[in-house]
C-alpha cells in the first residue's frame, strides 16, 4: 500500500513537473526568437569583427545605467547574453562610443555668408571731424568765409613754443553790405559807400589774419587763434573809440572855451576894424563909426566859433588821440583776454 501510494506520488511529481517545463521552454524559445543574436558568441563567427562604441541589442554595458522607458530591458540570467560590443542597434545605451568630428569646447565658425564686423582696436574711438560748411555769400580770391561756431580747445601752455614759420592765415570776407570789425559785425548804412566799406573790412580782416598767423606760430591751436585775434581786433577798436569819445569830447569842451574867450576879443577887434575902414574910406570918414560897430559884431561871432573851434581842436585832439589809444590797448587786452578764456 505504501509502495503504491509512493508510485502515485512520484506520478504525479512527474506530470507537475512536465507541466511547469513547458511554459518555461515556450517562454525561451520566445525570447530566442525574437532576440536571435544573443546566443551568438564572438568566437563563433570569425567573419563578424566588433566595432568600438557599439553593443547588442537587449544588453547593457558594464558600467552603464538602463534607460527607463527606451524599450530595451538587461538579459540577465539567459544563457549567451553576455555583453558584446560593436554590434548594431545600441544608440540608446551608455558606452564607447565612435569618435566625433567636433572637438569639446570648440564652436563650430558660422557659416552664413553675412557682414562681419571689422576689426575694433579697444580704446581707440574715431574722432568725429566736422563737415565743412559751405557759405551763402560770394568769397573774393584769397579770401575765406567767417568760420562756423564751434567748441574751441584751450590753450595748453606747457605746448607753447618760440614763434616758427607756418602758413598765413586767411583773411575773413563777411557778407555783401556788412560791416565787420574782427567778431563785430553789422549790416552797413545805405549812407556808407562800397568804396568806403570795403577797405574798412579788408583793413580790419588783414590786421586779423596776421593776429592769428603769430597765434599759430607759437603753438595755439587754429580756432582758438580765430577767436583770440577777432575778438582782440574788435576790443581794440572798441575801445579806442570809446577812449577817444571819453579823452577827447571833455578836453575838446575845455578847449573850446578859452577858445572861444579868445576868439571873441580878437574877432571883436579886428572886425570892428574892418568895418570902421571899409565903411569909412567911401563916406569921407563919416559912416566909419557905424561901420566899425557892425564889423565888431560880425568880427566877434566869427571869432568867437573859430577860436571855440580852434580851442577844442588844440586841447581835444590830442586828448581823443591819447584817449583812443589808451582805450585801444585796453580793450584788445580784454578782448585777448577773453578770446583766450571762453
Amino acid at each position: 500500500m505504501t509502495r503504491r501510494h509512493r508510485q502515485l506520488n512520484s506520478g504525479a511529481a512527474r506530470r507537475a513537473i512536465v507541466v511547469g517545463v513547458i511554459p518555461l521552454a515556450l517562454a525561451v524559445a520566445c525570447s530566442t526568437a525574437t532576440d536571435p543574436q544573443s546566443a551568438t558568441s564572438p568566437s563563433a563567427s570569425p567573419t563578424s569583427q566588433p566595432t568600438p562604441g557599439s553593443q547588442a541589442p537587449g544588453t547593457t554595458a558594464p558600467g552603464a545605467t538602463t534607460i527607463p522607458g527606451n524599450g530595451s530591458q538587461p538579459s540577465a540570467g539567459r544563457p549567451g547574453a553576455a555583453t558584446q560590443p560593436g554590434l548594431p542597434g545600441t544608440d540608446n545605451l551608455t558606452g564607447p562610443s565612435a569618435p566625433h568630428s567636433s572637438q569639446p569646447g570648440v564652436v563650430a565658425p558660422a557659416t552664413d555668408n553675412g557682414p562681419r564686423p571689422g576689426p575694433v582696436q579697444p580704446g581707440v574711438t574715431t574722432p568725429n571731424r566736422p563737415q565743412a560748411t559751405q557759405p551763402d555769400y560770394p568769397v573774393p580770391a584769397n579770401f575765406r568765409p567767417i568760420p562756423a561756431p564751434e567748441a574751441t580747445p584751450g590753450i595748453n601752455f606747457q605746448n607753447l613754443h618760440a614763434p616758427t614759420a607756418v602758413d598765413p592765415v586767411l583773411p575773413i570776407a563777411p557778407p555783401p553790405r556788412t560791416l565787420r570789425i574782427g567778431a563785430f559785425t553789422t549790416p552797413a548804412g545805405d549812407n556808407i559807400p562800397d568804396n568806403v566799406l570795403v577797405p574798412v573790412n579788408d583793413g580790419a580782416a588783414n590786421v586779423e589774419a596776421g593776429i592769428a598767423t603769430g597765434l599759430n606760430s607759437v603753438g595755439i591751436n587754429a580756432s582758438r587763434s580765430d577767436k583770440i585775434a577777432g575778438l582782440t581786433v574788435a576790443g581794440a577798436v572798441g575801445g579806442a573809440v570809446a577812449g577817444a569819445a571819453l579823452a577827447g569830447v571833455p578836453f575838446a569842451l575845455a578847449g573850446a572855451v578859452p577858445g572861444a574867450v579868445i576868439g571873441l576879443g580878437v574877432g571883436t577887434t579886428a572886425g570892428a576894424i574892418i568895418g570902421g575902414i571899409v565903411t569909412g574910406v567911401p563916406s569921407g570918414g563919416s559912416a566909419s563909426g557905424p561901420g566899425a560897430l557892425a564889423g565888431a559884431a560880425i568880427g566877434a561871432a566869427v571869432g568867437t566859433a573859430a577860436g571855440a573851434a580852434a580851442g577844442a581842436a588844440i586841447v581835444g585832439i590830442p586828448a581823443a588821440i591819447a584817449g583812443g589809444v589808451i582805450g585801444g590797448v585796453l580793450g584788445g587786452a580784454a578782448g585777448t583776454a577773453f578770446g583766450a578764456a571762453v
